[in-house]
């Protein structure tokens, strides 16, 4: 049977490779909308790996604030998000199938930006052996 360490690591492991794809999307001017998935998938794994390692249950969910909250009860230093994660809201499910919403490049490098500082104060949240 997995730990709870084992899961964190796999959804760590995942959100990088979902921020990879994000960073790499960007140096290649490939399509907006696909960046922002994968900084909001990137965001939502690390939070729910946090989540694991604390063995707090989240709902099977992409609400960002919703999880951010749960989270903050572990670490508080991530309520300071909750503002900046805001234009995520639209970025898991409503940008993929909606066809007049589309990200300027200035807000995908904020979001970008956003996504590049929660993950670094994650990872220092994270304990290391759920690093890759």
């Amino acid at each position: 049977m997995k730990s709870n360490h084992d899961y964190a690591r796999g959804l760590v492991l995942k959100a990088e490779h979902d921020f990879q794809n994000a960073a790499g999307s960007l140096l290649h001017d490939l399509p907006l909308d696909t960046v922002c998935f994968h900084l909001q998938q990137t965001v939502e794994k690390l939070i729910k790996a946090l989540l694991v390692v604390h063995d707090i249950d989240y709902p099977l969910s992409h609400d960002l604030p919703a999880l951010l909250a749960l989270a903050a009860g572990v670490a508080p230093e991530l309520e300071n998000f909750q503002q900046l994660l805001r234009p995520f809201a639209s970025y898991a499910v409503e940008m993929r199938y909606e066809p007049l919403i589309n990200p300027d490049r200035e807000e995908v490098l904020a979001a970008f930006e956003t996504a590049k500082q929660l993950r670094a104060l994650l990872h220092r949240l994270l304990p290391k052996e759920v690093l890759p």
